[in-house]
């Protein structure tokens, strides 16, 4: 299931297979030690065939080509950012959750209410308890929500308040105002139409829609510009935007500062770098594969972090992203196991939801 990944990284043209082979044991054995890595870890561990004069000498090459550096002149390596982002590029198989664990994560989904943020917030909470790290959710964009029901009701004299209902239970509702008394009669056959006309749209869809006036029943002609222009006019109402859930911010900045103390300073906490997470978490919406962002030698903010994150659907829309925020030193193909897990179990309950 290697191929459900998607890491944003160099190609890796300038190193032999033996040095990614060695690469891949150094950041494996630094995740499981959390010290720096010998040559005499590498051979005493691992029968690979090899000298420790080797893989010294190899230790050199990847260290001059940015993968791995020393902390001290005679400690092992460390993986770099560079050195993880090669490493998560070729995770092997994902991993089956145990059986306990998937009866964890089903007792607290039993302990909320099924409403979407319920749901949305017990998800960053077992995000955070299988991984120890902040587990982050963001919910569906108000404008990319898929359309249940509208109803259009008539308030006397120049007034209608238009009701959206989305699948994942979100109500919006405003008060339009049009130039001259629509009939309740005719108001209640357009909702009618409005229905039948936008199911299975998102609402961002539905605004593209009503600027086509071109097809409409006749019976309804006289009336209908008037009400799509002033539903285009208060499109406002879903303009809000999304939300992000988060659980262990507390135990990330605890694993950060201890892997890096000077990170601390540039972390602040998930709320203060909203930008910068978000920005990662809304790329991965559209993308099927999970995406694995080691980014602190291209931002700075980002400093001693991997973020892990994947979409989930609605039906086959692909609605929001969910994810987990940890330090580098991470054991990939577990972490990448639950996020891929916890998406698909959260995609079936909103679609089941939603029905």
């Amino acid at each position: 299931m290697a191929e459900l990944i998607r890491v944003d990284m160099d190609s890796g043209d300038d190193m032999t297979l033996r040095q990614k082979e060695i690469l891949k044991l150094v950041v494996a054995g630094y995740v499981r030690t959390e010290l720096p890595i010998s040559s005499a870890y590498i051979t005493e561990n691992y029968q690979i065939g090899l000298s420790s004069a080797t893989v010294r000498s190899i230790f050199s090459d990847l260290e001059q080509k940015g993968y791995l550096y020393s902390p001290h002149r005679s400690a092992g390596r460390i993986p770099t950012e560079k050195g993880y982002r090669l490493f998560a590029g070729s995770l092997p198989d994902l991993i089956t959750l145990p059986d306990e664990e998937r009866k964890l994560i089903q007792e607290e989904y039993l302990r909320r209410e099924f409403q979407i943020h319920e749901i949305l917030a017990a998800t960053s909470k077992i995000l955070s308890m299988l991984t120890d790290f902040a587990g982050v959710v963001v919910a569906p964009e108000p404008a990319k929500t898929v359309l249940k029901h509208v109803e259009l009701i008539d308030m006397g004299q120049d007034e209608i308040l238009i009701v959206l209902v989305t699948r994942s239970g979100t109500v919006f509702n405003k008060t339009m105002y049009v130039e001259d008394r629509i009939p309740p009669d005719v108001l209640h056959r357009i909702s009618r139409y409005l229905n039948d006309m936008f199911k299975g749209l998102d609402l961002l869809e539905i605004q593209e829609k009503l600027r086509d006036e071109t097809d409409v029943r006749n019976d309804l002609y006289q009336y209908f510009p008037v009400v799509a222009r002033s539903i285009l006019a208060n499109f406002d109402l879903v303009s809000q935007s999304d939300l992000i859930y988060t659980s262990g911010v507390e135990k990330l900045m605890a694993r950060v500062g201890r892997d890096r103390a000077d990170s601390l300073e540039i972390l602040g906490s998930l709320y203060e770098q909203g930008n910068a997470i978000r920005g990662i978490f809304s790329q991965s919406i559209p993308m099927e594969d999970i995406l694995v962002s080691v980014e602190g030698d291209r931002d700075p903010r980002l400093g001693g972090l991997t973020v892990i994150t994947a979409s989930y659907k609605m039906g086959e829309k692909r609605i929001g992203s969910l994810g987990v925020v940890g330090p580098n030193r991470m054991d990939y193909v577990r972490v990448v196991s639950v996020v891929e897990y916890i998406r698909r179990l959260l995609s079936s309950m909103i679609t089941r939801m939603s029905n």
